[in-house]
């Protein structure tokens, strides 16, 4: 199984050490060009800091209109455990999904 990784140097040196390709990265114009070049690749899991989710947003939608299963996008907090941007995105869809705002 081939595993991206885009980030910061200290985050992606943490998932090379496991065998997983890195792109790094420190902003989100570089997170955007780094993630195609990825996808070139042809990886099945891309692991992105949370903080990108919005930034990786258009891409993973892409993904998900051509109805493809790969590649798999794991948002992760970064190493400065910033976290919340996946819950606030996943809150968004479920609430879209069931016709109502989701509270949690």
């Amino acid at each position: 199984m081939s595993i991206a990784v885009i980030g910061p140097s200290s985050f992606v040196t943490c998932f090379q050490l496991i065998g997983a390709r890195g792109y790094e990265a420190n902003d989100e114009e570089t997170v955007v060009a780094n993630l195609d070049r990825a996808m070139a690749d042809n990886p099945k899991i891309i692991i992105v800091p949370e903080r990108y989710t919005e930034a990786t947003r258009p891409i993973r939608e892409e993904v998900m209109r051509r109805g493809e299963i790969t590649p798999l996008f794991a948002l992760i907090p970064g190493l400065t455990m910033e976290t919340g941007m996946r819950m606030e995105e996943l809150q968004a869809v479920v609430s879209l999904a069931i016709g109502t705002k989701l509270e949690l």
